[in-house]
């Protein structure tokens, strides 16, 4: 099996289906908001071409208030993977949601445990270290029911429902079991580019995705009945365009929270990156192409 895996707007989509193309692979998604339907243009999905070229998995199954968690899409990993090798086929795991990649790559388990007295100055050290974007991540994808009712961007809110969750034995992660590492055989490859050049890049994607209909987009999703407590809609942009939509904000102060947000992102992830870095092959690209990178990670799997 092949990881890739990226910050957004790396580039690592299209390398994932030029591997897919090249190893007769198939491509799984790891991204958390790709799994709604209805957000294709503010989600990044890959486009219907690419999609009708080379089998896609775990994307737009799940409508946007309907919940999901970093376990959940741990098992479909799991499955889907192994019906991809069942038929003499490639799995390529593709995405940048650092938590659910590392919940794969470790196979995050269920467990019960004993309420731990130092949870509540780990998050804050997270916090302090990382940033807020890093301590929501994880809530909405472990917990998107507790997400919804809590205001995300209140740090103390967001660490006290976070300490709630690690007390209760329900939702304290045991050890990280390897098994998983050696039925797949999992191979993890990273693209990186210098911030200096990556946010200036998703600066223009995001006024390129507004021109190709992200309004559009998330005011549909709104007449739908999809509001922005969803923690769906949370996801960057749909926030962002909601209030701009209902008159909440300007459209400067719209598209200026767009970019920020996803600048923030890209250390989150990248922060994310780093606890599983050990493991990792990275391919720069602004220094080499997708297909330059492709041809290389194809290389290396011959």
């Amino acid at each position: 099996m092949i990881v890739i895996l990226g910050a957004t707007g790396t580039g690592k989509s299209q390398i994932g289906i030029n591997i897919a193309h090249q190893l007769n692979g198939e491509i799984i998604n790891a991204d958390s908001r790709q799994i709604y339907k209805g957000m294709t243009i503010g989600t990044a999905k890959p486009n219907e071409q690419d999609m009708k070229s080379i089998p896609h998995h775990l994307f737009d199954f799940k409508y946007p208030d309907e919940s999901f968690s970093v376990f959940e899409f741990k098992e479909l990993v799991s499955n889907t993977a192994h019906e991809i090798q069942s038929r003499g086929k490639v799995p390529i795991l593709v995405g940048g949601t650092g938590q659910y990649l590392l919940a794969f790559l470790e196979n995050w388990t269920l467990n019960g445990g004993p309420p731990n007295p130092e949870i509540r100055k780990t998050l804050s050290d997270r916090f302090s270290k990382f940033g807020l974007d890093n301590l929501v991540e994880e809530l909405t994808n472990t917990s998107p029911d507790i997400a919804q009712t809590i205001d995300l961007d209140n740090s103390r809110r967001v660490m006290r429902a976070l300490e709630k969750i690690h007390n209760d034995d329900r939702h304290t992660l045991a050890a990280p079991k390897p098994d998983i590492q050696n039925t797949l055989n999992i191979s993890v490859f990273g693209i990186q580019i210098p911030r200096t050049l990556l946010y200036p890049r998703v600066d223009a994607r995001a006024e390129g995705m507004i021109r190709n209909g992200w309004i559009s987009e998330t005011h549909k999703l709104l007449d739908y009945g999809y509001g922005v407590d969803l923690s769906s809609m949370s996801g960057i942009g749909y926030r962002e365009i909601s209030k701009y939509l209902h008159g909440d904000s300007t459209w400067q102060f719209c598209i200026s929270k767009i970019k920020s947000r996803t600048h923030r992102l890209i250390r989150t992830q990248n922060n994310w990156f780093r606890r599983i870095d050990s493991s990792i092959t990275w391919f720069d690209s602004h220094e080499l192409n997708t297909f330059e990178i492709s041809n290389k990670i194809s290389c290396l799997m011959n």
